[in-house]
């Protein structure tokens, strides 16, 4: 299962550089935009994943609860960093910090589906993370969830080994994340 999901991310990777040499407009809404590696605005798009409030996503949350609105799923891989961002409103992005990616990707029934399911699923893994104000970058071979919620963001980590041999208690989390990886990916295909 693994092999098969580091496959998908390399096949996402290469049809991401080919969308994005294929030179295809911007200007419509309707079909997720494909950011070109030689723009690479890997850090300033993560930076505006963390930064998004419930009230900027059109949401209305109890202050009583600490809800999960948003997930930031960051994997390090030997090529660099690849990050898929999900929100409860069912938008869903992915970034290479190598360049390239995939932006507003919740247009998309499926990709919405998928990153809604991935959100609320976040909301179950809570209590397995700290609340932190810096965000650190994933080493080589290790995964981070970043939890936005309405009182802070909260983080944890696993390795990769771990979901490897299905030892991680973070299995299912990152399976669900995959999932939005996969939506994503085959939208850019069949544009």
């Amino acid at each position: 299962m693994i092999y098969i999901i580091i496959g998908i991310i390399l096949t996402c990777g290469l049809a991401f550089f080919l969308t994005s040499c294929r030179g295809q407009s911007a200007s419509d809404n309707s079909k997720a935009k494909t950011n070109e590696a030689q723009e690479n605005a890997f850090a300033s798009l993560r930076n505006l994943a963390f930064t998004a409030t419930p009230e900027q996503l059109g949401l209305s949350l109890p202050m009583d609860n600490t809800i999960v609105y948003g997930i930031v799923m960051d994997w390090g891989m030997n090529s660099g960093i690849a990050t898929t961002v999900s929100y409860q409103t069912g938008d869903a992005s992915l970034y290479f910090s190598s360049g390239g990616g995939v932006i507003g990707g919740g247009h998309h029934e499926n990709v919405s589906i998928a990153a809604k399911k991935f959100v609320k699923l976040a909301q179950t893994y809570l209590r397995k993370t700290i609340k932190t104000d810096t965000i650190v970058l994933p080493k080589k071979d290790e995964v981070k969830f970043s939890l936005l919620t309405n009182n802070g963001v909260f983080v944890g980590e696993e390795q990769m080994k771990n979901f490897k041999d299905k030892s991680s208690e973070w299995l299912d989390l990152f399976e669900e994340g995959n999932r939005v990886i996969a939506e994503l990916r085959l939208i850019t295909e069949n544009e």
